[in-house]
């Protein structure tokens, strides 16, 4: 069980210099939009692996007119407390995100602060999920299967680059077709794995959502899908290769892969009836924090796991449904908690006892 104890910016987006403790449960941040309420959950969200819940260019962490940043933080783990510093490091031109873990940064080290912190993301946007991109769902479930196996980005960095690579020989006048053929082979590999996770990730959170409702009246009955033509063929290696190689041409002539896990769409459908992009901002909120809650239940009881959860802005559109579903969360999991929105009122409905901060007045 990963706590976040405390955290110091120096030179980190919009902090020139700011320190703040936590509470081990629920810490609620207020103010002016502006303030800097999600730079604060940005920079809780960089310590573990990846660039944080905007996935932002590392340059981009940087205060302007100033060289590099560092967040400082105390992160208690199985209640030993380790120190954490994340900075940049540029080489080429080029910006890296750098951990050190009680000034060590080494694999193993590294390998153990992945393995022990994991996050469960809410931001604004998510309120309308299913009326975005395909593109949009696609990382919303990816990232789900992030916070049970953090080694599930490496496989999906593997499957663009032999996507880029496979593009790059098609627009050749002149290329080798083994390596073509080979390329096309990973491809196909990795394809199918991810086409795997993900049916697993929207099975389990099928099987916990009917779980849940033994104990939670929930609004809707959903149920969580792939949409993807191809995948739909109960397709397998030979026919993923086969096909392949025969939209070589119509790939050449207009440029990327039409087949495969990123052309996917994630769809739910709400009481055996429609599709979820009819519902209203705030009845897809309360579906995306249905998920959530299930996620958590799965990662909690059958990952042994306890996930931090960052909510931005979670403040707008709590009807009462929206808010039982929180307060389900908050007191039906041991684990912490930071919630962001514009006023403090916002949250009054919250009876756990909560840490306050009024990040305008910092």
């Amino acid at each position: 069980m990963a706590k976040i104890k405390n955290i110091e910016f120096y030179n980190y987006r919009n902090f020139k210099n700011f320190k703040t403790s936590f509470d081990n449960k629920l810490n609620i941040l207020f103010g002016n939009n502006g303030c800097g309420k999600t730079n604060i959950l940005e920079g809780i969200s960089l310590i573990a692996k990846g660039r944080g819940l905007r996935n932002s260019n590392i340059k981009n962490l940087i205060k302007k007119q100033e060289e590099n940043f560092l967040i400082k933080n105390n992160l208690e783990i199985q209640k030993n407390v380790f120190n954490i510093e994340i900075f940049a490091e540029q080489k080429n031109e080029k910006f890296k995100k750098i951990i050190k873990i009680n000034n060590d940064s080494s694999k193993d080290s590294l390998s153990f602060l992945n393995q022990s912190i994991s996050y469960l993301i809410f931001l604004p946007e998510m309120e309308r999920l299913f009326q975005s991109s395909p593109s949009y769902r696609r990382n919303f479930i990816d990232r789900l299967i992030f916070s049970s196996r953090n080694d599930y980005n490496i496989l999906m960095n593997k499957y663009k680059k032999s996507l880029i690579e496979r593009n790059k020989i098609l627009q050749s006048y002149n290329f080798d077709d083994d390596w073509l053929n080979r390329i096309e082979a990973e491809i196909c590999t990795l394809g199918l794995e991810i086409y795997k996770l993900r049916n697993l990730q929207l099975n389990t959170l099928n099987v916990e959502l009917q779980n849940l409702k033994q104990n939670h009246n929930f609004q809707f009955e959903i149920k969580l899908e792939v949409k993807d033509s191809f995948l739909n063929n109960d397709i397998n290696f030979e026919e993923y290769l086969s096909n392949l190689q025969n939209s070589r041409l119509n790939d050449k002539q207009f440029g990327g892969t039409k087949i495969g896990p990123h052309r996917s769409d994630i769809i739910s459908i709400v009481n055996n009836e429609f599709d979820a992009s009819l519902l209203s901002t705030g009845q897809q909120k309360t579906i995306v924090l249905m998920v959530l809650l299930a996620q958590c239940n799965y990662l909690v009881n059958y990952k042994k796991m306890n996930p931090i959860f960052l909510f931005d802005e979670i403040g707008s559109h709590l009807d009462k449904q929206n808010r039982q579903i929180l307060l389900d969360m908050i007191n039906r999991f041991e684990i912490q908690f930071f919630l962001t929105g514009t006023d403090k009122n916002l949250f009054s409905f919250v009876s756990t006892n909560a840490q306050f901060y009024n990040i305008s007045e910092l």
